[in-house]
């Protein structure tokens, strides 16, 4: 029975994300019958470089009494923007991992407000939480489509998060049928990857070390898409300004009542006790990801140094030559 269960996941994988899809696409559409001239709820962002705590943090607002709550809805994203499904799980075409302001036009903003803000717009929904973490790179497109939103940044330990991506990326235990993934992180035959690279490069970020990586370099890999989330995140603040909330992972595990707290005052809702006290008790100490020494090419791996000393955590990488690996 176990082994059947086995083979018939990828098949039902693929006809849910099919159905999620068929219905986002109609949402785009066509307006909400009744939402001409009625408010939506005020929205917030959770982001950050993948492996780095979202998970939990939404899964703590999700039970929140007054949050609607929006896990990683690629579906959604992909029939408001095709060139959002980076993995390629929705669409085929050129996606896109870095994207600003300027990707943006009138039918992509009709598209999300009909998806987004109107279709989440039900009664008692005093908060609309939506957490993709691939959003890290996408803060211009996002403060285009929505200039009143909060932003939510989660930052943990890059070592941890890069060897957390290259255990992922590895993994062939997730499949969907008709989808050729290359593990569990960089979608069908490792498209997520080449735009990363690609588009990583075009906005001058480690345009002559990036190429150099090999593709069997995981570790390395999730290094560059941490320094990309922490380096676009950087050059959005000024724009963002008391819109954003930053910390890190740490503190949310070491302080997590007043975290939440802090983080419901920056979004405008209530923290209510029992809710609060639910929410403490999903948290565990921080995790580290032991192994062995890790090295990256010298320019990335100086930046990669100085953000891990900046935001205090203890780990470090080794500068290699360009063109190697460990």
């Amino acid at each position: 029975m176990n082994a059947l269960l086995e083979w018939l996941k990828p098949y039902a994988r693929a006809v849910k994300y099919a159905r999620l899809y068929r219905r986002a696409r109609r949402q785009a559409e066509r307006d909400r019958p009744g939402m001409a001239g009625r408010p939506t709820p005020p929205l917030a962002f959770i982001f950050a470089c993948g492996r780095s705590g979202t998970t939990v943090l939404g899964k703590i607002f999700a039970a929140h009494p007054d949050v609607r709550y929006l896990f990683e809805p690629y579906h959604s994203w992909a029939a408001i923007d095709p060139r959002t499904d980076m993995l390629q799980l929705y669409v085929e075409s050129d996606g896109r991992c870095l994207m600003d302001a300027a990707d943006v036009n009138e039918n992509i903003r009709t598209r999300f407000r009909r998806v987004i803000r109107e279709a989440n717009a039900d009664p008692g929904v005093k908060l609309v939480m939506e957490k993709t973490p691939i959003n890290a790179l996408r803060l211009g497109y996002l403060m285009e489509l929505a200039p009143d939103a909060k932003f939510i940044h989660i930052v943990r330990d890059g070592v941890d998060v890069a060897r957390s991506i290259a255990r992922l990326a590895t993994a062939g235990d997730y499949r969907i049928a008709g989808k050729a993934l290359a593990g569990k992180w960089w979608g069908v035959g490792g498209c997520k990857w080449r735009f990363l690279a690609r588009d990583g490069a075009a906005a001058g970020y480690y345009a002559g070390e990036v190429t150099s990586l090999s593709l069997d370099d995981e570790f390395a890999k999730g290094a560059y898409e941490w320094l990309l989330s922490l380096h676009e995140v950087d050059r959005h603040r000024a724009m963002l300004g008391d819109r954003l909330f930053e910390f890190t992972y740490e503190r949310l595990t070491e302080e997590p009542e007043a975290t939440l707290r802090a983080l419901c005052a920056h979004v405008g809702i209530e923290a209510p006790q029992p809710w609060l006290n639910e929410s403490c008790d999903l948290l565990d100490e921080a995790r580290s990801n032991p192994g062995k020494p890790e090295s990256l090419p010298p320019r990335m791996a100086a930046s990669f140094n100085t953000l891990q000393e900046r935001f205090g955590f203890h780990n470090r990488v080794k500068p290699r030559p360009i063109g190697t690996d460990d």
